[in-house]
Formats: structure tokens, C-alpha cells, sequence
């Protein structure tokens, strides 16, 4: 199982199709990252709650919008992915308070061309049959290694008195995965906004920060575009705004 251990990791959800505060089932890595040499990774599903659950795995596409926000798209999609990539269990039964692995594995003779990816759908529904399903959705990346990020601030504007409106966009490459952050000059954080993924290609997509200092007026804001995961520290861009 010593594979299963190189897999990079990120710990921040992408989707949850129920509120974090309500949700009885969490996933650790939330993120999987497949490239030529790490071609297994596992994700481990918890119970969190105090009621036993059914949990059922599955392949979903998204999709996203121009505000950045991710929509389910496809349950089980055709994609050329799905039919190299192998995970189990599919379905198993979860007690409160109880982990299980979930594993993913890419065949060693796959081909890993350029970048694809497909989302693991966790739908957990209790087993008494009472009371709402939780589910929550993470990402499987299968790229090249060193693929370069081609991520851009295309526009940074002041959005009202306490935000800042950043457009990001990319043509090609990884898909870049990261937080944006707005500094003064001197390096002083005046607000963050983690989790920023550009899946849409070629499209701008806008996320707003939101300030928690203020900076004095007219003075310059600095707004950067910061890897994290497997991008750790890797600046994408950067752009001023007044």
C-alpha cells in the first residue's frame, strides 16, 4: 500500500451538495492528484455523525459557472477517464464515528496525455432510511508531470467598500489550484479567498475577496494568485489595483 501514500494531497473540499455544518460524511484527501509514476491514491470516507450510513461511489462531471461556483454536470460520464481509472468500494456501509478507504488506481499501461479529470460523487444515505441524503464531491486529476499553469489575472477592481473583484482566466495546461490574495505594498494582508479552481478553459470567471482590513485611500492594492496542493507557493500572477 506504500503507492497509496505518494498521492498529493489538498485538504479543502470543492463540493458539498448539503451544507459543511450538516453533513454526517467527510473525505480526507478531498483532492487526488495521478501522473505518470503516482497512480493509486486513497481517500479515506468518515462518519461523522450518529446514525450508521450507506455510502455509494461514483463518477460525476461538473461544470462551472462565471462566478466560479461548481455544478453538478453528469452522473457516470463518458469520458475517456472513467473507463482507465478503477476505484472500489462502491458501495459499503459506514458507522458513526467509523473510517474506510476508498481507493483509486490508474492501470500502469494507461496513458497519462496532457490533463484530464472526473469528480468522485460520496453519496451517504442513512441506513434506517430517515432523514436527508449528504453527499459531497472531490476532484481526480491525470496529467503530465511538470505541466506548465497558465493562469491569469485578466482584471482587479475595488467591488465595494470591503471586496475586491478579481477575473481570472486560463488557455491550456494544469488546471491551477490555489487562493487569492490581496496585500498592500509593504506585504500586509488585508483579505484571502481560498479553494480557487479554474476548470472552465478559455472563460473568464470572477471571485470576489473579501477585505477584512481596509486599506487607506488611493492606496495600491496588490492582488496575487497563489498555488497551493501540489502548486504550493507557485505565484501564478499578480496585478495592482487602486
Amino acid at each position: 500500500m506504500r503507492c497509496f501514500a505518494s498521492i498529493t494531497l489538498c485538504l479543502t473540499a470543492l463540493l458539498a451538495f448539503t451544507p459543511a455544518v450538516l453533513a454526517d460524511v467527510t473525505a480526507d484527501p478531498s483532492r487526488l492528484v495521478l501522473n505518470e509514476t503516482t497512480r493509486a491514491g486513497q481517500i479515506n470516507v468518515h462518519n461523522s455523525g450518529g446514525h450508521t450510513l450507506r455510502i455509494k461511489t461514483l463518477w460525476a462531471a461538473i461544470a462551472q459557472g462565471p462566478n466560479g461556483i461548481l455544478h453538478p454536470a453528469e452522473v457516470n460520464p463518458v469520458l475517456p477517464l472513467t473507463h482507465n481509472l478503477q476505484m472500489w468500494p462502491g458501495d459499503f456501509i459506514l458507522k458513526p464515528d467509523e473510517t474506510r478507504p476508498l481507493y483509486v488506481m490508474l492501470p500502469p499501461k494507461a496513458p497519462v496525455l496532457g490533463e484530464q479529470h472526473v469528480h468522485i460523487r460520496i453519496n451517504a444515505d442513512r441506513v434506517n432510511g430517515k432523514g436527508p441524503r449528504w453527499g459531497l464531491s472531490l476532484p481526480v486529476f491525470v496529467r503530465e508531470t511538470g505541466m506548465p499553469v497558465t493562469a491569469q489575472i485578466i482584471q482587479a477592481r475595488k467591488g465595494g467598500p470591503q471586496s475586491v473583484l478579481v477575473n481570472l482566466y486560463r488557455k491550456g495546461g494544469a488546471t491551477p489550484y490555489g487562493k487569492l490574495v490581496a496585500t498592500t505594498m509593504q506585504g500586509q494582508v488585508l483579505g484571502e479567498l481560498g479553494n480557487i479552481t479554474l476548470y472552465a478553459d478559455q472563460k473568464p470567471i470572477q471571485y470576489e475577496i473579501p477585505l477584512d482590513l481596509m486599506p487607506r485611500a488611493h492606496e495600491t492594492i496588490l492582488v496575487t494568485y497563489l498555488g497551493s496542493g501540489e502548486f504550493e507557493n507557485q505565484v501564478f500572477d499578480v496585478q495592482e489595483t487602486h
